[in-house]
């Protein structure tokens, strides 16, 4: 991989079409995600179960309820929130980037060309896990299905919910709900 052209650096990729100034398209070249000069020849990407290599990174495609489950199963181990950088542009630099530069997960948004080129729904989000991860999100993902968390979710309508297990004793504790006697 090469460095990005100057004519990139200055904005232009973004300017005049989406952002309001030059200075803002400026801003975004800046804060875009890359990979140090020399270190990769490029991405190669294939559907998981007929990828003839290894990946280093599996990305999936999944709606909200699904995402859900996926950033559960990934706290499962070490319990931290997941950390990311946002963007409605370069879906493919923003999922992949990141997750491999760091070695941690990543959510990005399908972008235009994402959903042009890629047929990606307006429903979907986008949940990277580098390699090394992959058996952590397993094995989470199914303790959650074991304590009761599966799709597709049954839905009730409860008036008034009655909070259960730690939401509870926590509510208790801040004196939140009338102490039982």
């Amino acid at each position: 991989l090469e460095e990005p052209p100057e004519y990139f650096m200055e904005g232009h990729n973004r300017y005049p079409e989406d952002v309001k100034t030059l200075e803002a398209g400026r801003h975004y070249a800046e804060e875009f995600p890359r990979f140090s000069v020399g270190k990769y020849v490029g991405v190669v990407s294939a559907p998981l179960k007929s990828a003839s290599f290894d990946p280093d990174l599996v990305m999936i495609y999944c709606d909200s309820e699904q995402l859900n489950l996926m950033l559960l199963a990934r706290e499962y181990k070490e319990g931290y929130n997941l950390k990311c950088a946002l963007s409605g542009h370069a879906a493919c630099v923003y999922a992949v980037v990141p997750a491999i530069k760091s070695g941690k997960c990543q959510v990005a948004v399908p972008c235009r060309g994402d959903r042009w080129a890629a047929m990606a729904e307006s429903h979907e989000m986008i949940f990277s896990v580098p390699r090394k991860r992959l058996d952590d999100l397993v094995t989470g993902l199914r303790h959650i299905e074991n304590s009761g968390s599966k799709l597709p979710h049954v839905r009730r309508v409860h008036p008034e919910r009655e909070m259960e297990g730690s939401y509870k004793k926590i509510a208790n504790m801040m004196e939140y709900l009338k102490r039982d006697k």
